[in-house]
C-alpha cells in the first residue's frame, strides 16, 4: 500500500536467474511463491543492472535513474559513478558449487584484452549468511597447503608441492601447475585427491575434504576439486558477514545468504564450470594473500557492516515495532525484507513490504523510517559522509 505518491520511492521487481545450481524451493518460498518452481532459481536481483534491472512502477530502476540522476543517486554518489547504479542486491540459493571465480578491480577491468569483460567496472562483493552458509574464500597459506598436502599423501600432489617449495610465490606457482597441467593429469590427479579425501572424513580438514568430494562428483573430470584443496573452507553462521575484494579466488557451495556487490557481473572462472577458464587472466589479477575472515557489525537494531569500497555498504535492521530511521540518507538504498513484513515511510509515502519484497529509496528520499517484525537488508553506497 503507497498513501501518497513519491520521486523516488518505490516497490522493485525483482528479477530471478534460473542457473542449473540454484534451488526449486528457496527463492520461492521466500518470496511467497509456489514451491517447487519448475525449474531451478539461483540468484534474486534487485538493482539496475543492465542485464537484468529491476521493475519500478511503470518503468526499470536503470531508467528511472537515468531520468533524473541526483534524485536517484545523490550528486555526490552520481557525480563518483557517472550517473550509474553503483550496486546490485541480490540473494543467493546454491544447492550446488558456484564456479570457482574471481573478479578484476576496476584498473584491471580497463587494461584487460579487449572482450575479456562485460564491462568496464569492478566487481567487489560482500555477503551475509540467511541460513548457515558454505563457502570457500582466499587462498591457503604456504604452511596450511604443506599441511594439508601431507595429510592426504597423494604421490602426484606432494611432487607437484615439493617442486614449487623453494620459489618465490609457492602458492601461485602451485596454483599455476594445477591449472596448466595437461587434462589427463589433472583427472589421475582429481581421482587420486577424491580417494585419499574418501579416506580421511574426520580430523580437522574434515568438513572440507566432504564438500572437495561433492564438487568431484558434481563437476567430473574438472580441476577444480583440486583448486579447492588451496582454498579456505568455512561454513558461515546466520548473521556471518564477509567482504570479498576484487582479486580473491572464491567458490560459493551451498546455503542461503544475502549478497551485495558493485553493478557488475565481471568473471574469471577457475574451475567447476562448463563455462570457458581463464588461466592467463586469472593469473594477472589474483591475489593470493588476503585472508578471508567473518567481519562484525555495529551493535544495537541496525548493524552496519564494515565498508572497504565506495560502491556499497550492507546494512541489517532490525526494527521492532516503533520505527526507526533508515540509514543511508542522501544517497540511493535498497531495502529488502525477510523472514516478516515491515513498514517503511519517508513523509507522506507509506510503502508495506511483505517478506521477501524490497523497494528503492531514492537519495532524495532523505528521511526514511522502517517499523515490523521483519528483517531489512539495506544496500546503500559506501562513500563517507
Amino acid at each position: 500500500m503507497v498513501t501518497a505518491p513519491s520521486r523516488a520511492l518505490g516497490k522493485l521487481r525483482p528479477q530471478i536467474k534460473g542457473y542449473a545450481w540454484g534451488s526449486r524451493t528457496v527463492l520461492a518460498e521466500l518470496t511467497g511463491r509456489p514451491s517447487p518452481t519448475e525449474h531451478p532459481e539461483a540468484e534474486l536481483w534487485m538493482g539496475a543492472h543492465e542485464a537484468a534491472p529491476s521493475g519500478i512502477a511503470d518503468t526499470t530502476l536503470d531508467r528511472l535513474v537515468a531520468r533524473d540522476p541526483v534524485a536517484a543517486l545523490g550528486a555526490r554518489v552520481a557525480a563518483r559513478f557517472e550517473g550509474r547504479f553503483p550496486f546490485l542486491l541480490k540473494i543467493l540459493a546454491p544447492e550446488t558449487p558456484l564456479s570457482i571465480q574471481v573478479h578484476p578491480n576496476a584498473e584491471q577491468a580497463l587494461a584487460a584484452v579487449a572482450g575479456t569483460y562485460v564491462d568496464r567496472w569492478p566487481k567487489p562483493e560482500a555477503l551475509v549468511a540467511v541460513t548457515d552458509f558454505e563457502i570457500f574464500a582466499g587462498l591457503r597459506s604456504y604452511d596450511d597447503i604443506r599441511r594439508v598436502v601431507g595429510s592426504l599423501d597423494v604421490p602426484r600432489l606432494s611432487a607437484m608441492l615439493a617442486a614449487v617449495a623453494s620459489g618465490p610465490e609457492p602458492v601461485t606457482s602451485l596454483l599455476v601447475a594445477l591449472l596448466r597441467a595437461p587434462v589427463d593429469e589433472q583427472r589421475a590427479l582429481v581421482a587420486e585427491i577424491v580417494a585419499a579425501c574418501g579416506k580421511r572424513l574426520s580430523g580437522p580438514d574434515s568438513v572440507a575434504f566432504e564438500a572437495v568430494l561433492r564438487a568431484a562428483r558434481q563437476f567430473p573430470g574438472d580441476v577444480g576439486p583440486a583448486v579447492l584443496l588451496l582454498m579456505v573452507h568455512r561454513v558461515l553462521q546466520p548473521g556471518d558477514y564477509i567482504f570479498v575484494p576484487a582479486g580473491v579466488l572464491h567458490a560459493y557451495v551451498r546455503g542461503t545468504c544475502v549478497e551485495l556487490l558493485a553493478n557488475s557481473d565481471n568473471i574469471v572462472r577457475a574451475g567447476l564450470t562448463p563455462k570457458p577458464v581463464n588461466i592467463d587472466e586469472l593469473l594477472r589479477i589474483v591475489d593470493t594473500d588476503r585472508e578471508m575472515v567473518p567481519e562484525h557489525p555495529t551493535p544495537g537494531r541496525v548493524h552496519s557492516f564494515p565498508v572497504e569500497v565506495p560502491h556499497f555498504q550492507l546494512h541489517v535492521v532490525e526494527p521492532g515495532e516503533q520505527s526507526i530511521q533508515l540509514p543511508g540518507a542522501d544517497r540511493p538504498r535498497i531495502a529488502l525484507a525477510l523472514h516478516e513484513a515491515v513498514t517503511i515511510r519517508c513523509g507522506d509515502t507509506t510503502l508495506e513490504l511483505a517478506a521477501g519484497e524490497s523497494c528503492f529509496v531514492g537519495a532524495c528520499e532523505s528521511a526514511a523510517t522502517v517499523s515490523g517484525r521483519g528483517t531489512v537488508y539495506l544496500a546503500t553506497s559506501g562513500m563517507p559522509n
